[in-house]
């Protein structure tokens, strides 16, 4: 009897044991399941934010053929490849380079690069903080959100102040100062951190170089390969970030003023047409197509319809504004068009 009891007392706990053991499994593969969806998702969503960057993200320094392309001028111009991304040009000289055969076709913007030396860009704040927010930092594990970019002078010099919140365990806001430079070796935009407060007025310089709190801890790296950390600097590929046409070109140097960044760069100067306007873009040379008009040889001026200001000019709406503008071929060599400003 003794013996009897003592397996019937066994058997519903080898029943309770196994029940146990099978919810436990049960559980495993639930996570397991859940775990894998997460990652899944996570994988695609890295790749939806790769994809709209792969085109012109695998380098700003391509190697453009030499000789080949159509030479342009900008004179006075704000040069827009979308609303909120834009360069101010005082007198820029580049070459719109095919990136497979000798024809550039300006409604493809994806088919040629736009070659720039010994000429300068001016970058305004807000694009830059545009560009942070949209190309940069903006993907799943990114640590850093709503980022605001100004220009102030620090002491004999002005520096980028940025701030935002970073996510240390918690969201937290932070605020910093950076000064620019240029990186030669690898052809980036550096700021270099001089001072992190969080919280507004905690400062937290000195925390950043334990290693739990490095920059290369708390800012994880965007899957595009548009940023890098050495350090106290972070690098940027400006370039890079923006959408086509592509920018290529060598930096030379930085300068930082209240109206915003100047960017240099270098090289044998490009041989791109002027003319006596104030405000213009000129193409000029090599094969070329706009919409079904082609030009074996070249030769388009487009002049601001109010020079008063800056002409404001977008390759991917001039087509748009054809119809607004004042189009006059004289011959069959040469094209001149007086266009209202993109706005």
């Amino acid at each position: 009897m003794t013996r009897s009891g003592s397996n019937g007392s066994r058997r519903p706990s080898r029943t309770l044991l196994l029940i146990a053991i099978a919810v436990l499994l049960a559980a495993l593969a639930v996570e397991s399941f859940l775990l894998y969806q997460e990652r899944a998702a996570q994988r695609a969503a890295r790749a939806q934010s790769g994809r709209l960057l792969s085109t012109f993200l695998a380098s700003d320094t391509t190697q453009t053929p030499e000789g080949r392309g159509v030479y342009v001028r900008l004179q006075n111009v704000r040069f827009m490849w979308s609303d909120k991304v834009w360069v101010d040009a005082d007198d820029m000289a580049v070459r719109a380079a095919p990136v497979r055969g000798t024809v550039v076709d300006f409604d493809d913007l994806n088919s040629f690069v736009l070659a720039i030396q010994q000429s300068g860009v001016l970058v305004h704040a807000e694009v830059l903080e545009g560009m942070l927010n949209e190309s940069v930092f903006n993907y799943p594990e990114s640590k850093l959100r709503d980022l605001k970019v100004t220009l102030a002078r620090e002491d004999v010099r002005y520096a980028v102040k940025m701030s935002g919140r970073v996510n240390v365990v918690a969201w937290i806001p932070f605020s910093m100062v950076a000064f620019l430079s240029i990186d030669d070796a690898t052809n980036t935009l550096v700021m270099q951190v001089d001072r992190l407060k969080v919280f507004g007025f905690l400062p937290a310089t000195k925390l950043v170089r334990w290693t739990p709190f490095h920059l290369d801890r708390l800012i994880t790296m965007p899957p595009n390969q548009s940023l890098r950390i050495d350090g106290n600097r972070i690098m940027i590929k400006p370039f890079g970030l923006f959408p086509p046409p592509r920018v290529t070109g060598r930096m030379s140097g930085v300068t930082v003023d209240r109206s915003g960044i100047l960017l240099r760069f270098a090289g044998a100067p490009i041989p791109a047409p002027q003319s006596g306007g104030r405000n213009y873009v000129y193409l000029r040379g090599g094969t070329s197509r706009f919409g079904n008009f082609g030009m074996v040889d070249t030769d388009v001026l487009i002049q601001d319809g109010q020079p008063a200001d800056r002409f404001a000019f977008s390759l991917q709406h001039y087509a748009s504004l054809i119809p607004k503008s004042d189009v006059q071929v004289h011959d069959t060599k040469s094209v001149r068009v007086v266009m209202p400003d993109y706005r």
